[in-house]
């Protein structure tokens, strides 16, 4: 690449961040890091009824979650201040003035009630609604009257009849017929810009290089470039990559008991953000190696747009546990631990200060996410009534001598509890299987139903550990006894 690219992030302080939202500002962030670019963070607040800086703060501390932190914004400063639309708007009017002066904008004095009603008419003739071009050749005098009045007014671009033609990085080359818009706004009566208007003109002033989104944004980019040519400024590479649907193969979207939708709900749920990292960026990406789990060191090595794919993306649950429960599994144990106590302490497990790591690497492989540890701990530390399996397992012929004969042992041996642990109780349940003449089911099986009321579940010396040595001697006791 013969320059480094400039790439932008521009999100709306408007709500939460959602997924789709997030893998934008990741592939952004990805392409800017794989060619020594930079990432310039926008913050598109020109909805003054709708933004708010809770919202902006909180877009932004998820963003510092997944580990995206961007080189030019409104927090960090840059070249090109300030990063706020709402703070631009001089910008902006100084542009359409350029595009008014040159006859490539008008004013447009048709009110709301009037727009709305010419729509519906064209909806009912079975018409695409567009503006119908009532204000774009208003005589000057007529003009300046209606402004001297007062009358409210926007400012439309006037879209000239031509084929559109630009590259896409991903779709390849685009073109589109420019009459399937009509004269669309660029300044609304408030004064405030619209996002089309606003983004051309940032993006250039920016020197933004390359615009990575979606592909819901196509029609967009349509008008987009139009923008560029009547103000004559420099056009950006565009890459539009697929949307995101849900397993249904619909637009993912907040559905009734739905989770995962937003980051912030990963963050809630104590999901690791390397995993949602690495999710996020095989929505739509695949690396060359066909590796599915990727640190964030391969991906920022490894991502480029000509492996992102046309195809949409499907949010597959499955995949995403699978991936959360592949970096717990590779985490360091006292990360995890410094994470996982919060959720064990708000479940009211007191102990959670000395079992956290024992806990965790009892159950850590069947967890996709932190807060699902807790309800494991509570299965453990009160199993309830024995599965029938297990029952069975503790009347087998010598599960009874069986489970007597290492009690005894384990506290003759130790003389201590606190210094028994798993890997001890797991050798001295072989030398009594060797003395009693048992293997395989006929040994592990009791030891495991006595400990957990269950067939299945951890490791038996980590389900010991997990439990502690004097919970576990009760609990082989009182099968022992039974």
């Amino acid at each position: 690449m013969s320059t480094r690219p400039r790439v932008r992030f521009a999100p709306s302080p408007t709500g939460r961040l959602h997924v789709g939202g997030a893998r934008t500002a990741l592939f952004n962030w990805l392409y800017a890091r794989r060619h020594g670019g930079t990432l310039v963070l926008r913050i598109e607040d020109t909805d003054l009824e709708r933004s708010t800086l809770a919202a902006e703060t909180a877009l932004l501390d998820d963003l510092r979650w997944l580990g995206i932190d961007w080189d030019e914004g409104p927090d960090r400063g840059g070249p090109h201040p300030p990063y706020r639309q709402s703070e631009r708007l001089d910008v902006y009017a100084a542009a359409a003035a350029r595009l008014l002066d040159g006859g490539l904008a008008f004013r447009c004095f048709c009110s709301d009630a009037d727009l709305e009603r010419k729509r519906a008419s064209q909806i009912a003739a079975g018409h695409e609604p567009r503006y119908d071009g009532s204000c774009r050749d208003l005589p000057g005098a007529e003009i300046e009257r209606r402004q001297a009045g007062g009358a409210p007014h926007t400012i439309r671009f006037r879209v000239p009849d031509a084929v559109v033609r630009f590259p896409d990085r991903v779709r390849g080359a685009m073109q589109f017929e420019s009459r399937t818009v009509g004269d669309f706004v660029l300044v609304r009566s408030s004064g405030l810009p619209t996002y089309n208007f606003a983004c051309v003109v940032d993006d250039a002033a920016m020197a933004i290089t390359h615009v990575i989104r979606g592909e819901d944004h196509l029609s967009n980019t349509l008008r987009q470039v139009l923008l560029y040519q009547a103000l004559g400024l420099p056009m950006p590479e565009f890459a539009h990559v697929s949307l995101i649907l849900g397993e249904d193969r619909t637009k993912l979207k907040k559905r009734e008991g739905q989770e995962g939708t937003y980051v912030d709900e990963y963050r809630a749920r104590g999901w690791l953000p390397e995993a949602v990292v690495n999710f996020l960026a095989l929505l739509g990406w695949s690396s060359s190696s066909s590796d599915e789990i990727l640190t964030r060191e391969r991906l920022c090595a490894e991502f480029d747009l000509d492996r992102v794919s046309r195809s949409p993306a499907i949010f597959d649950v499955q995949k995403l546990r699978w991936m959360g429960g592949e970096h717990l599994r590779a985490a360091p144990l006292a990360e995890l631990v410094r994470a996982a106590t919060p959720f064990l302490e708000a479940a009211g497990l007191p102990e959670s200060a000395a079992y956290a790591a024992p806990w965790l690497l009892a159950f850590r492989d069947g967890i996709a996410c932190l807060a699902e540890l807790p309800e494991r701990v509570r299965e453990l530390l009160d199993p309830g009534t024995p599965e029938p399996e297990a029952a069975a397992a503790l009347q087998t012929p010598g599960a009874r001598r069986l489970l007597a004969v290492v009690t005894e042992k384990l506290e003759r041996g130790a003389g201590d509890t606190a210094r028994l642990d798993g890997a001890t109780f797991k050798g001295i349940l072989q030398g009594c299987g060797k003395e009693l003449g048992l293997k395989g089911r006929d040994l592990f099986m009791p030891a495991r139903a006595a400990l957990s009321g269950r067939t299945h579940g951890p490791e038996l010396p980590l389900l010991f550990d997990a439990l502690g040595a004097d919970r576990a001697l009760e609990r082989l006791h009182r099968a022992a006894s039974a």
